[in-house]
């Protein structure tokens, strides 16, 4: 069998690289899109000799974007076998402090280029039987988690879109799966925003990255329409939140996430009125 061909999108910082890596160790060649074409190209030195990685650096918030990737696809890969949705930016601030112009850039990073890409390449998937798209998506609007209004919108959208997705493909030899993640340690949005606020949270109730590339991996040789990924009894745990919406709230209060996201909300929106410049928006 010819090696298989995947794009990773958000390559260049935190679960993206886990997910390269991952790929880069099943002999898959690969794409890597971010914005950072320096980051990209350190990645793709550490990836490359016995598969071919390519880099794409491409702002996701751009309306062309998915075209764009689409169009870098065709150029490295000839084909697309593997599709991870993984980028995404969240500003981790107050809802009513957000422009629509930010709201609208969160949507289009985190569920409209994903979208978009997954339909350019939807048909030479279904030409050659086989495909497989991996949304990377998130449990924040289940657990209501503070100040992701705009973020949990993006990623439960991707979530339903994967699910109808993968139900009216099935039959085709292409699958859709939403990779809905709990919090993630160690890396990725969570890690920077401590890093740049100098605050800390509990990890005990953290997955690692390893373990969300495990899953990644699973999700191509045995696709299903959703995995949870988190610690603990993840399914069930999401089901009882659906069942119980104040269940996620009470969570965030006894786990110490309301104290720690309204210090980041503060801090961000000091930040957006300081002098100095300062993009609160922070991909992965």
């Amino acid at each position: 069998m010819e090696p298989r061909n995947a794009i990773v999108t958000g390559a260049s910082h935190g679960i993206g690289q886990y997910i390269a890596r991952a790929l880069a160790a099943r002999r898959m060649n690969l794409l890597l899109v971010a914005r950072s074409e320096a980051e990209l190209a350190r990645l793709a030195g550490e990836l490359g000799g016995a598969i071919k990685v390519s880099v794409a650096a491409i702002d996701l918030g751009g309306p062309q974007a998915a075209r764009q990737v689409a169009a870098a696809a065709a150029a490295e890969l000839e084909r697309v076998d593997v599709l991870v949705n993984n980028a995404a930016t969240e500003p981790q601030t107050r809802f009513h402090v957000l422009t629509p112009t930010e709201i609208e850039h969160v949507l289009q990073v985190d569920l409209i280029s994903p979208l978009l890409l997954a339909r350019m390449l939807l048909p030479g998937m279904l030409q050659r039987g086989y495909g497989r798209i991996v949304n990377v998506s998130s449990l924040a609007g289940h657990t209501s988690f503070p100040y992701t209004e705009a973020y949990a919108a993006a990623k439960d959208g991707l979530t339903a879109f994967s699910r109808v997705l993968h139900s009216d493909y099935r039959r085709t030899g292409v699958s859709a799966t939403s990779l809905i993640l709990g919090p993630v340690k160690d890396t990725g949005v969570s890690a920077r925003t401590l890093t740049e606020t100098g605050l800390t949270a509990r990890t005990a109730f953290s997955v690692s990255p390893q373990k969300v590339a495990a899953a990644t991996v699973r999700a191509i040789d045995k696709p299903k329409p959703e995995m949870v990924i988190s610690v603990g009894p993840g399914r069930a745990l999401k089901a009882l939140m659906d069942y119980f919406p104040g269940l996620g709230p009470g969570l965030n209060r006894l786990s110490g996430a309301d104290k720690l996201m309204t210090a980041v909300a503060d801090h961000r929106e000091a930040a957006r009125t300081s002098p100095a410049p300062h993009n609160n928006a922070q991909p992965t």
